[in-house]
């Protein structure tokens, strides 16, 4: 086996598991109410191939043969649990997968059954999802796998062609974890860490997300759990004044404590070259700050960079229900450490949140408080104040235990939202740990 040149494997397959390198994989569940599209691969091809599925441990395997790469099996029993699995004429078989079918708000992504354990490498649950136009009918979105204490260090790349009605996976990326995408100058580029408290890493596809080239290290973390490194979500990447932006943090939440810190770079510069980057001086929590919360975590994580109505640029992340923090970003010496500006009155501050600046105002995409089962939209004129515009999903009259819409990536084109939700639904292991990643697209 040759060194790797990129940062795009379709599937990864674990070295010491490389004689299944070839064998049937699939790539992508989207279960429905009566229904599962699945998405599938061979080295053998996909003629002669067949799917065996049937009622999760009950009675023999029904088959269906399959000639292409993007299957469909009706007539399911609605809320019901299915086992399947491909075999290629060649009579190798993939791993068994696990579904739930039943309804779900918007467009599936991806799914992954709880009890699944097709990633078991990198996680269990599905996370960070992100999303961008490409096209006036294409668009890229993503997600990666984690689990408490895991890798978490596997993403995958989905591709729709019909504006976010059916998707399909083009590849995966590793070691890559809360990343965001975003397009600069006609290509692609997926900002991320490689694990948990990892590496800070930047990589670019040429082909709309296909192949990936090698990921540039923008600086180091520590790359465990319990040890302080680089944290971020899928925020923003914005472009102001010729100088794009985005939020990191370094800390970990086994320790309670993270610095805020800005990233950029100046827009005409090579993405890919650590050395035109430039990160600042971590700006430290004071629990001085007025208005800070005694007593709780002396901490603000996920921020939103915004270019304020006067020209300012600021960085507004979740702090504690309903109290967002506002730090201010230096334009003149991009190194210097953001400094406090207050802690503000915002909705949706308690998790993930979006925040999108129009001619219309300052737009933002999140929960509200206490937890994650209603996602909703927020309208300000000057970032401080915020208003309720309406709720976009809202199953209040579920369990919160149990139902999330949660971590948004959202952007708006003329009066249409779009949103890419991780989703926590039909027996999911808990609102937190989502088997879904949906997309949504809402009028405004």
């Amino acid at each position: 086996m040759n060194g790797i040149t990129g940062w795009d494997y379709h599937p990864y397959v674990p070295y010491n598991e490389i004689y299944r390198k070839g064998e049937p994989y699939i790539s992508m569940l989207a279960p429905s109410e009566n229904a599962l599209t699945f998405q599938w691969q061979s080295g053998a091809g996909e003629n002669g191939a067949k799917v065996f599925y049937r009622k999760r441990g009950e009675g023999e395997f029904k088959e269906q043969n399959i000639d292409a790469s993007r299957v469909e099996l009706t007539s399911l029993e609605q809320g019901a649990e299915y086992e399947f699995y491909v075999q290629d004429k060649l009579g190798r078989k993939s791993s068994v997968r696990l579904f739930e079918t039943g309804y779900v708000p918007g467009n599936v992504i991806n799914y992954l059954h709880p009890e699944d354990s097709a990633y078991e490498f990198s996680g269990r649950y599905l996370c960070s999802p992100s999303i961008v136009r490409v096209g006036p009918s294409t668009l890229i979105a993503s997600c990666d796998l984690f689990k408490s204490r895991a890798p978490q260090n596997l993403s995958l790349i989905f591709r729709s062609d019909d504006n976010g009605k059916t998707w399909s996976n083009i590849a995966e990326l590793m070691p890559c974890f809360w990343g965001r995408l975003f397009v600069h100058k006609g290509a692609l580029y997926m900002l991320s860490t490689s694990t948990e408290y990892g590496d800070l890493l930047i990589g670019r596809s040429d082909d709309l997300g296909r192949t990936w080239t090698a990921p540039t290290v923008l600086a180091r973390g520590s790359s465990h759990c319990e040890e302080s490194g680089f944290h971020k979500a899928p925020v923003p990447v914005v472009n102001i004044r010729g100088r794009l932006y985005s939020a990191v943090e370094y800390g970990c939440w086994h320790k309670k404590r993270y610095a805020n810190v800005v990233i950029s770079i100046d827009e005409n510069a090579d993405l890919l070259k650590a050395e035109n980057w430039t990160i600042s001086a971590p700006a430290i929590f004071d629990l001085n700050w007025e208005g800070a919360l005694k007593g709780h975590c002396p901490a603000a994580i996920e921020g939103n960079i915004v270019e304020t109505p006067y020209g300012g640029i600021v960085n507004i992340l979740r702090y504690a229900e309903g109290k967002a923090l506002m730090l201010k970003a230096d334009e003149q010496n991009p190194e210097k450490a953001p400094e406090f500006v207050s802690f503000i009155d915002f909705p949706f501050a308690h998790t993930k949140f979006e925040i999108m600046k129009t001619e219309k105002g300052y737009f933002a995409c999140g929960n509200r408080a206490p937890r994650r089962n209603v996602l909703s939209l927020a309208h300000s004129d000057d970032l401080i104040h915020w208003t309720i515009v309406k709720d976009l999903i809202n199953y209040s009259h579920l369990s919160s235990d149990f139902t999330a819409f949660q971590y948004p990536t959202a952007f708006i084109e003329g009066d249409k939202l779009i949103v890419v939700s991780r989703t926590a639904f039909n027996k999911c292991a808990n609102f937190h740990d989502s088997n879904y990643i949906t997309f949504h697209e809402f009028s405004i």
